[in-house]
């Protein structure tokens, strides 16, 4: 039997498009390149209030989660009415937390702590959103294959919103101040005004999806406490987990934007062109991105080929591994820069199933640990999704400024300067190997802990089975 209706699901992605418009402004390496070369924060600063707030992530999350389990609405659902309360106040605080109001060094302190303040009350409040977004997927039918098709279209949509806005933002907002004259403070609050303020209110259409499988009240968690032990007993999350922190260690992806800004020549598409570094950046997206797509529409058939997502993912870190190798040695001398970064997209092809691949198992460890405790655990089980994918953000953006400080790093922005040749000579012997092989070093180790989940098929089977006998149970009592 099937429950979710054509409306419902195009309204739910629809309002997943405008969350992913709004993430897209901070969720990317245009969120570093804001607060390095437009808000003019020191590198070193950077990394320690994105590493700082992040730990917040790792301590608010969790316990945002376990409220959520812990707490029925009158009307039985548990995650709905998050998703029709919250856009607001995190599209206002988005456009807060991109206001410039100084570049002053003698304000430095007053500046950091504005931000601090911003990001804290923004995180809150999407921290709540988010949970509810996916946690819902997990609740949205109790017919397992149904919702394996409904999170793959979440995720190809999602990515597809977040890959699309997050390549072409910074490089339509460059063209604009360029072409227009437009301070970059100026022009950064106006696309965080259109993009995140607006996306947040497309978000609200999420309240569409229903919540089909509650829990009873004497199934909710009594206690954060109970919560948290619950969550450590969750080895599958535990573990995929683990292996996102592990990928959070190729920072040099955030990096590439400097590297096209200081080791590539401003004519390299042409004299007089508009496109800078940030638009390099959107094309190098692209083109190592956009054959991402064919792997999320290949989703399922990888899951037969390789029998499950958990060795899918491996398949996808393997191939990362290979083509980051062969490029970093091809080098970005003229046109080999090209070859490079195509050969890249060729191994990304896999990599655009990843987040299907991932709350496809999240999913699968919610149903478990029902089938093994009678108690479901979506809010503190998506709330570490949430929590470790920020946290992973923050980690990988935190060591890229960290690299840059060690690098000795100076930003400049000035009209008619070539940039070219300015930097310290470790900058330009580091920045081309930190780009290409720390992520293939990350995903050397994001492949250990999944070699310890241990989920088959036919457990997965066994467990629908047996859930689908009791929920039936209880519906006739």
């Amino acid at each position: 039997m099937e429950y979710i209706s054509k409306k419902e699901r195009r309204n739910y992605l629809l309002g997943l498009s405008g969350e992913n418009v709004l993430y897209s402004l901070i969720g990317g390496s245009f969120f570093t390149y804001f607060l390095t070369d437009i808000a003019t924060f020191p590198p070193i600063t950077v990394s320690v209030m994105l590493i700082v707030m992040k730990v917040w992530d790792g301590i608010n999350d969790p316990i945002v989660g376990s409220l959520v389990d812990k707490h029925t609405f009158k009307s039985g659902e548990k995650l709905r009415p998050f998703l029709k309360y919250t856009p607001l106040p995190v599209g206002v605080f988005t456009v807060l937390m991109f206001v410039v109001f100084s570049n002053s060094d003698k304000l430095l302190w007053l500046r950091i702590a504005y931000f601090v303040i911003m990001y804290i009350c923004w995180d809150l409040c999407y921290t709540f959103q988010d949970v509810a977004v996916w946690g819902i997927t997990a609740s949205v039918s109790p017919n397992t294959e149904e919702r394996d098709r409904f999170v793959q279209w979440a995720r190809t949509v999602g990515s597809i919103v977040y890959s699309v806005f997050s390549m072409g933002i910074p490089m339509v907002l460059e063209m604009t101040v360029n072409k227009t004259g437009m301070s970059w403070k100026l022009g950064t609050l106006v696309f965080a005004i259109i993009f995140g303020l607006g996306g947040s209110m497309l978000s609200i259409r999420c309240y569409a999806a229903q919540e089909r499988i509650r829990v009873n009240v004497n199934e909710q968690q009594e206690s954060i406490a109970e919560s948290f032990k619950l969550l450590f007993k969750n080895k599958m999350m535990l573990l995929v987990t683990a292996a996102n922190l592990c990928g959070a260690l190729g920072f040099g992806a955030n990096l590439v934007t400097y590297f096209f800004k200081y080791e590539i020549p401003a004519d390299f598409l042409g004299k007089n062109s508009p496109i800078g570094a940030l638009g390099l950046t959107t094309i190098y997206a692209i083109i190592t991105g956009a054959p991402g797509f064919i792997g999320m529409m290949l989703a399922d058939k990888m899951k037969k080929w390789f029998k499950n997502y958990v060795n899918v993912l491996i398949f996808m870190q393997v191939c990362n591994i290979i083509t980051r190798t062969i490029a970093y040695f091809i080098g970005f001398d003229g046109k080999n820069l090209w070859i490079g970064m195509a050969i890249v997209g060729i191994g990304c092809i896999p990599n655009g199933a990843t987040s299907i691949a991932q709350t496809s198992i999240f999913c699968d460890s919610i149903d478990y640990m029902e089938y093994k405790t009678g108690k479901r655990t979506e809010g503190i089980t998506f709330s570490i999704q949430t929590s470790f994918t920020k946290i992973s953000s923050g980690i990988t953006m935190g060591l890229a400024t960290l690299a840059l400080h060690l690098l000795k790093y100076n930003a400049i922005d000035a009209e008619g300067v070539v940039y070219v040749g300015t930097q310290t000579a470790a900058f330009d012997k580091w920045i081309w190997p930190l780009v290409m092989l720390t992520p293939a070093i990350a995903s050397v180790l994001f492949i250990i802990p999944l070699l310890f989940i241990r989920y088959t098929p036919e457990e997965r089977k066994k467990v629908e089975t047996e859930l689908a006998k009791r929920r039936a149970k209880t519906e006739n009592v």
